[in-house]
């Protein structure tokens, strides 16, 4: 991927215009130091005339009108161009630093969620957060830089002009200059990228700071084993790299800031040995070397920028890469109507090689109006059957029915939005997205009051007022936003695991059952075995295969309102109204 293709294709009559006027302001920057030399030409007679009578303007006495006038105009053009040129490129710039966060948007919405598993969080967001802002810095740059080698190509046009034995001199001691310079810019390259390579998992790191800290705080010496070979390994490491790099860098950059003066040294003290050359001649040709200083340190020193935002760049391309777009067709199909799910010989492999851990083949049916428990030890395979079921997971083996329809890339997006699940890493969000808003608030604020929310959350204008809560409550919330949906597939991933006695008792006696007589296929990954003989089916998993599948007697019992309510107040906080909400 390269930077200023990207920049041409987004807006390439922009760009090309902004090339122009940084083009044309350096060319114009160039034509200073002539025009400046052609007044202060000696004997020149108009320098007489010129002070017997000056040209006064607005109260002002100018000397040389004519010319004066002419500077201003150049230095005047000089600032709108460069102006110009350069916000046209910075606006150009934002569009594509936003068009690659939006291309990372689609294409991390559109990956299988397999692939963002592999990749991982941390690298994700370094890309949206660090690498994207890089890339738009060095492209900042580049209306600089080009006025730059423009006005440093005029000069060495105008030295050409006044000495050409001066100019390959000094075209001689540039080339070597920019050599010497190169060198060591690209050993620090080298270390850059390594750091950028380090701060992703430096950044992984950080996220197991932040999310593992109760129990660092529990350990101590788990805690110091954590910073010493963990975080502070990758800190150290990130570190190390970045001050090697911006030594290195620096320290070409400082050089590349005195290389004029050399090669003014080199003529005044050297070159006036061996060529012959007039005082008038070696004072323009100081004053251009003087001119282009600036031009020249600018050059050389935002060549580490350049390279950091290539190095971004690069990444950023490799990313693209390695997010693949999920196999769904454009066009699905319409749904059907199905009244259960069935699997034949579903497989799903973690790793393509043959190393990783496998599940299935699995031979399951899951009927609409049944509630349906997955059970098994860790490692057991129920989560990933949560995400086959789901259709998150992409069977490696087998088919997946719905009714008699098996799922295809033409209708795997169609069936995903019959499904609602609540992971045991869901995520919450703070608002109602893509419902209706006719009744929505009286219909929240019902589900509030009934999972004794109302106290905590308020739901107003499309969102709610917050979401600090604790970890039972925040699952009661995500619970709501299911309910909403009102899907034909419930999957619960250890709902049930953070709620108190409580609540736990209305999931599995209330919600669950009324799932079912509302005709939903329910799907719960739990370890709750007191509350099995409520399921149609227990699915008993081990080592990503079927055990055993149990059809125990089903309980329709609802446990009486007084025997489960710790407060008499809260009596009839699940009645028969709620129940046929839910």
């Amino acid at each position: 991927m390269n930077m200023f293709a990207e920049f041409s294709r987004k807006a390439p009559n922009r760009v090309f215009l902004s090339i122009l006027l940084g083009g044309v302001s350096g060319v114009c920057y160039s034509l200073l130091i002539p025009l400046i030399l052609s007044v202060l030409k000696p004997g020149d007679m108009r320098f007489d005339e010129i002070a017997q009578a000056p040209t006064r303007i607005a109260s002002l006495e100018v000397s040389n009108a004519p010319f004066a006038m002419v500077f201003i105009a150049v230095c005047l053009f000089i600032l709108v161009s460069r102006t110009l040129s350069q916000v046209m490129l910075t606006r150009v710039a934002i569009n594509v630093a936003s068009q690659f966060r939006e291309r990372l948007y689609q294409q991390i919405a559109s990956a299988p969620l397999s692939a963002l598993e592999s990749i991982g969080e941390a690298r994700l967001i370094t890309a949206l957060t660090t690498d994207v802002p890089r890339i738009v810095m060095g492209a900042r740059l580049l209306p600089d830089i080009l006025i730059s080698m423009v006005t440093l190509v005029g000069m060495l046009g105008f030295l050409l002009v006044l000495n050409s034995d001066v100019f390959w001199f000094v075209l001689g001691c540039i080339a070597f200059g920019a050599l010497s310079y190169q060198v060591p810019m690209m050993i620090g390259r080298r270390y850059f990228i390594g750091a950028r390579r380090s701060f992703d998992s430096l950044q992984g790191s950080i996220h197991g700071l932040i999310r593992g800290i109760k129990e660092l705080k529990l350990n101590d010496t788990k805690r110091q084993a954590f910073f010493d070979s963990v975080l502070m390994a990758h800190e150290n490491e990130v570190r190390r790299q970045e001050k090697t790099g911006n030594t290195i860098v620096r320290s070409a950059s400082n050089y590349g800031d005195l290389l004029s003066f050399f090669v003014i040294g080199s003529i005044i003290f050297i070159f006036v040995n061996y060529r012959v050359i007039s005082n008038q001649e070696l004072v323009g040709v100081v004053m251009a070397l003087l001119y282009v200083t600036g031009p020249v340190a600018v050059i050389l020193n935002f060549i580490p920028q350049l390279s950091i935002s290539r190095v971004s760049m690069q990444r950023v391309a490799t990313l693209f890469q390695e997010i693949p777009a999920e196999a769904i067709a454009p066009r699905q199909e319409p749904a059907r109507e199905w009244d259960h799910i069935r699997f034949e010989a579903v497989g799903y492999r973690y790793d393509a090689g043959g190393s990783g851990f496998h599940v299935g083949p699995l031979d399951l049916r899951f009927d609409k109006g049944e509630i349906t428990f997955i059970v098994g030890g860790n490692g057991s395979g129920k989560s990933t059957l949560g995400k086959l079921l789901t259709l998150h997971y992409r069977a490696h083996g087998g088919t997946v029915y719905f009714g008699d329809h098996a799922i295809t890339d033409e209708s795997i997006g169609t069936y995903r939005q019959a499904i609602s699940a609540i992971y045991s890493d869901y995520h919450l969000f703070d608002q109602l997205l893509g419902v209706a808003d006719e009744g929505l608030s009286t219909m929240v604020d019902h589900y509030l009051r009934a999972l004794q929310l109302d106290s905590k959350v308020q739901f107003r204008d499309g969102r709610f007022s917050t979401l600090a809560l604790s970890d039972g409550q925040r699952r009661r919330l995500a619970l709501l936003a299911s309910m909403i949906d009102d899907k034909q597939l419930y999957l619960f991933d250890e709902w049930a695991a953070d709620q108190d006695p409580t609540f736990k008792a209305v999931f599995y006696n209330q919600i669950l059952p009324g799932l079912r007589a509302r005709g939903k296929a329910v799907v719960v990954i739990t370890h709750d075995d007191r509350y099995f003989d409520l399921a149609d089916q227990v699915i008993v998993l081990g080592d990503g295969l079927v055990s055993r599948i149990e059809r125990p007697d089903r309980v329709d019992a609802t446990i009486a309102h007084g025997t489960w309510m710790s407060d008499p107040r809260d009596a009839d906080i699940f009645d028969e109204p709620v129940l046929e909400a839910l």
